[in-house]
């Protein structure tokens, strides 16, 4: 598989916005827009560098692309908003999903692959899978999930009553969808399929968006 044009790896220090240099600009600049559309927001307030770990891109870029990032609420991590070759490859070197501050400021869990059956997380505030979510595997949230992939498991957003919670992906097709213990069991296979929706309560009811 080629590399990703946009990907988001999360390190101790906040985001890192890894890019494919030998994509068109203007690609990587839509892609990085279109992806930050997808989180409806949820980045707001998060850290991030941009990494150059090839060192080709030209400071007018990456001043652009900085500046996308700041209209969705992204703060330039302060020690520095580029990564370089050295210290991209130390901050990758974890595997495991870390905690990083993401959305209205509470912490996230970020887990940083994708979720096969068998696989379960779970964890009190945010999650933020950067991957798929597969048939058979389940992410319990006390607060949002957020998946920058195609979710196709079981998705338990709210757990602790929390009814405000909501559930983004790029493509939401869970197995099992419940919200603040309200269980529901959708079909979204239809004519939505492959766009990012966010399933929310509305007082008692499910809304798709």
């Amino acid at each position: 598989m080629g590399s990703q044009m946009v990907s988001f790896k999360g390190t101790r220090n906040g985001l890192v916005i890894v890019l494919d240099p030998s994509r068109e600009f203007e690609d990587i600049k839509n892609t990085l827009r279109s992806k930050m559309e997808s989180a409806r927001g949820f980045f707001s307030g998060a850290k991030f560098s941009i990494a150059d770990i090839h060192q080709k891109i030209p400071t007018s870029q990456k001043d652009e692309l900085e500046d996308i990032c700041r209209q969705y609420g992204m703060v330039p991590n302060p020690d520095g908003s580029v990564v370089t070759r050295s210290k991209a490859a130390r901050q990758y070197q974890s595997q495991s999903a870390i905690p990083s501050p993401v959305g209205d400021g509470e912490a996230a869990l970020m887990v940083r692959r994708s979720l096969r059956s068998g696989q379960r997380i779970v964890y009190a505030g945010h999650v933020v899978v950067l991957g798929d979510i597969h048939p058979g595997a389940e992410v319990m949230a006390g607060g949002n999930v957020l998946v920058l992939g195609n979710c196709r498991g079981v998705i338990h957003a709210g757990i602790d009553g929390n009814s405000s919670a909501k559930v983004v992906a790029i493509r939401l097709s869970p197995t099992v969808l419940s919200i603040a213990g309200k269980r529901f069991t959708p079909d979204l296979t239809g004519q939505h399929a492959g766009y990012c929706r966010t399933a929310r309560l509305s007082g008692k009811e499910f809304v798709f968006e």
